[in-house]
């Protein structure tokens, strides 16, 4: 049953993304549902009871997805909850996606959004097997092939980086032998239901397929899984009314080697894909190498300068991971962006996202004066957003952008949680992080310095 504690508006805690947003981490067995939740590890015994249901129609799964059409924060999106209720915004979508989604899985009938009858359908929906809790047509599908990363971004972890694997077993924060347990090899009969799942449901329903890292590009089965994948698409080609689309993350770090092969790959993708290439980058130069530590500046900046200047078909965007440091960065990166945009005369989308975890990083620990950075760029960004060409994808337009910009600075200004613990692991942290990767925080940004004194004095 349901737990009645706590117990909201659904209309404040449902979202669509808990029943057509799958993740695969192919690399380790998991599996998730969007990109803000805790990955669960599929056993052998699971896929064997209950077949392909056994990801995303898991009983955990549709307890998941009963809390929160009854207005119950599920666990699961507690990262969500967390932003809300800093006053920040959160990938949570309007119920209105919701509705659609009901629409498509065949519970609702069509028609246009209407809220009324939204909560009559759902209420007393409490039974873990009642149909609607029940996912069939999921949207987009996210994949892992895992986490062979060159670089050690700051508010990334062992679990997504092999780097920083190696410097966490090097200076003795985790073993070798715990990180092996971590990640245990996939079995053959997960990877056996995934393509299952992929071939009966995926490439039917879905309209988007991303691959993330690790970094991609450098990931030894990259280029097997597009082998197949396209191999699986293709054969249905014609079954399909549109095009799918195919999105990579990338670091764009690539070495030369890797680029080059992906650039001859480049033609095979495209024939099959609309493509979608996003950059994992949200402040310039120095500061992103002390951010996405590792990155080699001008290796990055010829890559991409490669990347616009390819006559290969793809759409470009960037992945802005907001975060305690790149808040001060947010109009220069819209400027070189913009500078991008004009030179090579190509929509280039701008795409959000706030770092959440580890919480001494996320950007809403800030003081409130912080907000002014913020402001400058939306106020540069009103000023220009009319002569910047409209990107086809919705989120990763600039007026799109400039909304999130605003909510996270309202967010900044109204918030009235101390946050002295994560202030506390702030300075602790980066002192750390410094000596370690022999950097200096107040070198590279000295407009936190008021704030980290602030930290320390704590």
């Amino acid at each position: 049953m349901t737990n009645n504690a706590n117990k909201k508006n659904p209309f404040d805690t449902i979202c669509d993304l808990k029943w057509n947003y799958p993740i695969f981490m192919l690399n380790r067995g998991e599996f998730r549902s969007c990109c803000r939740t805790t990955p669960n590890t599929v056993s052998n015994d699971e896929l064997v009871k209950h077949g392909i249901d056994a990801f995303l129609n898991s009983e955990h799964m549709r307890a998941g997805r009963r809390d929160l059409i009854n207005g119950v924060k599920s666990p699961d999106c507690r990262t969500c909850w967390k932003l809300e209720d800093a006053g920040a915004p959160s990938p949570r979508s309007h119920p209105r996606e919701f509705w659609r989604q009901m629409q498509d899985e065949g519970h609702f009938a069509k028609g246009e959004y209407d809220p009324v009858a939204l909560l009559k359908q759902i209420q007393g929906v409490d039974d873990i097997n009642h149909p609607m809790l029940y996912a069939k047509k999921p949207k987009l599908l996210e994949i892992s092939l895992g986490n062979t990363c060159d670089m050690k971004c700051m508010y990334c972890s062992h679990h997504y980086s092999t780097q920083w694997a190696a410097e966490r077993i090097k200076v003795g924060e985790i073993t070798q032998e715990q990180y092996d347990t971590e990640f245990p090899k996939t079995s053959d009969l997960y990877k056996e239901k995934f393509w299952e799942w992929f071939s009966s449901v995926a490439r039917y329903s879905v309209n988007r397929i991303g691959l993330i890292g690790g970094e991609p590009l450098i990931i030894p089965e990259f280029y097997d899984f597009m082998d197949r994948i396209m191999e699986s698409v293709h054969e249905i080609e014609d079954q399909r009314t549109e095009k799918l689309t195919l999105w990579i993350v990338t670091n764009l770090n690539t070495p030369p080697a890797y680029l080059e092969k992906f650039f001859n790959y480049l033609p095979q993708i495209t024939k099959h894909f609309n493509l979608d290439i996003y950059i994992s980058m949200e402040s310039l130069e120095n500061k992103a190498e002390y951010i996405r530590n590792g990155i080699i500046w001008d290796r990055y900046s010829r890559n991409l300068h490669k990347l616009l200047q390819s006559d290969h078909k793809f759409n470009l965007g960037f992945i802005l991971s907001q975060n305690v440091l790149s808040i001060t960065s947010i109009k220069p990166v819209v400027q070189f962006i913009e500078r991008l945009t004009t030179t090579y005369g190509r929509p280039i989308a701008i795409k959000q996202s706030t770092v959440t975890h580890p919480t001494w990083q996320n950007p809403m620990i800030l003081t409130p004066d912080f907000a002014n950075y913020i402001d400058e760029a939306i106020t540069y960004m009103l000023g220009n957003v009319s002569k910047m060409p409209i990107v086809e994808d919705y989120y990763g337009r600039y007026d799109q952008y400039i909304k999130f910009l605003q909510n996270m600075s309202d967010g900044l200004k109204n918030n009235t949680q101390t946050h002295t613990a994560d202030r506390k692991q702030f300075a602790s942290w980066f002192d750390t992080y410094d000596q370690r990767r022999k950097l200096n925080l107040l070198e590279t940004f000295p407009e936190y310095t008021e704030f980290y004194n602030l930290c320390k004095s704590l």
